[in-house]
């Protein structure tokens, strides 16, 4: 099972699951430029239930 925390960057995320870069594109986080961010900071920004991205990039790195 894909380990995702919400203190977690987005950096750490895909780098270790590269398919999640799609899903940072749904939800609209920058993957790139805000990449250091933390799991929980870029949903807060974008007004985004941090349990649903994480939801979404665990069923992505599992190829779900």
């Amino acid at each position: 099972m894909a380990e995702i925390a919400k203190d977690m960057s987005i950096n750490q995320v895909i780098a270790k699951y590269p398919k999640t870069v799609a899903v940072f594109n749904q939800f609209n986080i920058d993957s790139c430029c805000g990449g250091y961010e933390s799991l929980e900071k870029a949903a807060k920004n974008k007004s985004v239930d941090v349990n649903k991205l994480i939801e979404s990039l665990i069923k992505s790195a599992e190829g779900k």
